[in-house]
């Protein structure tokens, strides 16, 4: 047995996001807790205990230049209080 089989997974839904900061915008994806209580995205927006949202598979444009972006990354931490708008993306 490794230590990995005492994990339990979360089950999550995927959510498709455009996040606008101050100085960039991210489209990536979010997880949220799926049928859960508190689990609408605009609760892992307002949630107390974290300063930071969890952004998978995310590219980051330049506000400047959204044709193309400035660079992609499987994961990136968005500090809250730097957020602008959140938009869930169709698909």
């Amino acid at each position: 047995m490794n230590a990995s089989d005492d994990v339990q997974k979360v089950k999550t839904e995927k959510i498709r996001v455009s996040i606008e900061t101050v100085n960039s915008t991210i489209v990536g994806t979010v997880h949220k807790p799926a049928q859960a209580y508190r689990s609408r995205l605009s609760d892992l927006l307002n949630q107390k205990e974290a300063n930071f949202l969890s952004v998978t598979d995310a590219a980051v444009y330049r506000q400047d230049d959204f044709a193309e972006p400035a660079y992609s990354t499987s994961y990136v931490a968005v500090n809250l209080s730097s957020i602008v708008t959140v938009r869930p993306l169709e698909g």
